[in-house]
């Protein structure tokens, strides 16, 4: 009788591609965050000239941009209006 168990280590750096499959984004977006929008995204390291990501970084930048609704006007966000107008600005006739 032979017991298995998993023994396959967890892997917590992730290569670009694996970076961004997992925040369901194009690797040309995380890109795009390290040179034009440097701080934005999550935190890279580089490794022996490759740019991978820990898990752990990648876990606390999701965790960072999650929407609070209950910041200081303490409602629910406002539903779009189904007439097809913007919430963005009311046009008055003139």
């Amino acid at each position: 009788m032979s017991t298995t168990s998993d023994t396959s280590p967890v892997c917590t750096i992730l290569t670009i591609d694996q970076a961004a499959a997992y925040l369901s984004i194009p690797k040309a977006t995380l890109y795009t965050w390290r040179t034009r929008r440097v701080g934005y995204g999550p935190r890279a390291v580089k490794m022996g000239g490759n740019l991978r990501y820990r898990l752990a970084d990648l876990d606390a930048w999701i965790e960072e941009h999650a929407e609070n609704f209950t910041d200081d006007d303490g409602g629910l966000p406002v539903p779009a209006p189904r007439d097809g107008s913007s919430l963005s600005r009311r046009s008055h006739p003139r």
